[in-house]
């Protein structure tokens, strides 16, 4: 089943402004639930729960969680197994340059916006320790994108459940800790925002792989956004009431397009008005630069990070978030060409696949910068909580 809801205009102010005013009632009643039964001391056990049983948990083990779950472990019929399927596979695929684009395109473009910044920098600690933030990212890519994942009781449905938890959480501290929030921005973590994100994993995945020139056939992107589409409606996000709609969600990769361009014009800000933004990029570029081995930082590679994001996210967003651009653009194309070919003729490098000199040139320094991290995040997930306390949300880190 197709569903179409693309319309000229459809991403307008006034449709956006609606969305804004949006949480999720559900989530947020479970956790009003945990509070007053006094089990939200016992998430974690009900978050591993979740990882280790494909049924609801039952009454008798987290009461204030049933409901919750009842209504959210289940795929709408109308959703195509078979397009996920192909989305699996092409994440396995790309898996490297994915994890590239999502550290210096999808995070700094987040980053411009200060209704997300700012409660990303609520507690100081993703500032601080930038290595939980791009590992939680990497748990929530892997859980979503890996094979089976929408089966029952699969990774994505379950990472689902736990984002709208943990969203609602934090949705409680910002109420408490910024009670002008609401009126600046709209309700704390609300659908437009979250859409945003989902968009970040996904349109503009797809975008960096065009501007990397490691290009998806047009279907192969198309079932790329259906997948992480499928995932924003197991977040919660759909017109109240409807659960199984996909009528604020964008239906195509042009219609994420425009949805993103119209909430870039609505949230972007130059870096004077957004010091969160512009620290958190500053922490994730140091992270990046941390990550590549000594002898490539002393080859003068160090800079490769902060190359890559001018390339994938352009020199006015490097600008909006506090990153000066780097001089000599021709030369700065012609580094980027000459890093993984550097690190291809080194030849512990050369087993990265059997396909040999026929591996795309980015598969290359990607794998460098992530390898480790990536390994470490197989054995090592990270483990999701609620925040109900700014001093709870410090702990996540």
């Amino acid at each position: 089943m197709t569903e179409s809801y693309a319309h000229p205009g459809r991403w307008n102010d006034a449709f956006l402004n609606e969305t804004s005013q949006h949480g999720d009632t559900i989530a947020e009643m479970a956790l009003t639930s945990m509070l007053r039964d006094g089990e939200i001391g016992r998430i974690e056990e009900a978050f591993a729960k979740l990882n280790t049983n494909d049924h609801i948990p039952s009454q008798e083990i987290f009461p204030s969680l049933s409901a919750f779950c009842s209504a959210t472990h289940h795929l709408p019929d109308h959703v195509d197994l078979s397009r996920i399927a192909r989305a699996e596979q092409l994440f396995i695929a790309n898996a490297f340059p994915i994890v590239l684009i999502l550290l210096s395109k999808s995070l700094p473009e987040g980053y411009s916006a200060p209704n997300l910044s700012i409660v990303l920098n609520l507690s100081g600690n993703l500032r601080k320790h930038p290595y939980h933030r791009l590992l939680s990212v990497l748990q929530m890519v892997l859980n979503v994108a890996s094979i089976g994942g929408f089966e029952h009781g699969g990774s994505a449905i379950v990472t689902a459940q736990k984002v709208r938890l943990l969203h609602a959480g934090i949705r409680h501290i910002v109420n408490e800790r910024m009670p002008d929030y609401r009126e600046r921005f709209g309700v704390p973590v609300n659908l437009e925002d979250m859409l945003a994100t989902v968009m970040g994993f996904s349109y503009l995945v797809i975008i960096g792989m065009r501007t990397m020139h490691c290009r998806l056939r047009p279907e192969e992107e198309e079932d790329v956004l259906y997948l992480w589409r499928v995932f924003a409606l197991l977040c919660g996000i759909h017109p109240p009431g409807e659960a199984t709609s996909m009528a604020w969600i964008p239906d195509s990769v042009d219609d994420a397009g425009r949805f993103y361009t119209a909430y870039a014009r609505r949230h972007y800000v130059a870096a004077s008005e957004n010091p969160d933004g512009v620290a958190l990029t500053q922490s994730n570029l140091s992270m990046l630069r941390d990550m590549l081995p000594t002898w490539l930082r002393v080859l003068g590679f160090g800079i490769a990070p902060r190359m890559y994001m001018q390339h994938l996210v352009g020199i006015e967003g490097c600008r909006r978030v506090g990153v000066a651009p780097l001089p000599g653009h021709r030369v700065l194309k012609t580094f980027l060409e000459l890093i993984p070919y550097v690190l291809y003729r080194i030849s512990r490098f050369n087993s990265i696949s059997e396909q040999g000199p026929r591996v795309h040139r980015h598969h290359v320094i990607s794998r460098v910068l992530f390898q480790h991290l990536i390994d470490n995040a197989f054995g090592h997930a990270v483990t999701f909580t609620v925040p109900v306390s700014i001093k709870d949300f410090h702990k996540m880190v």
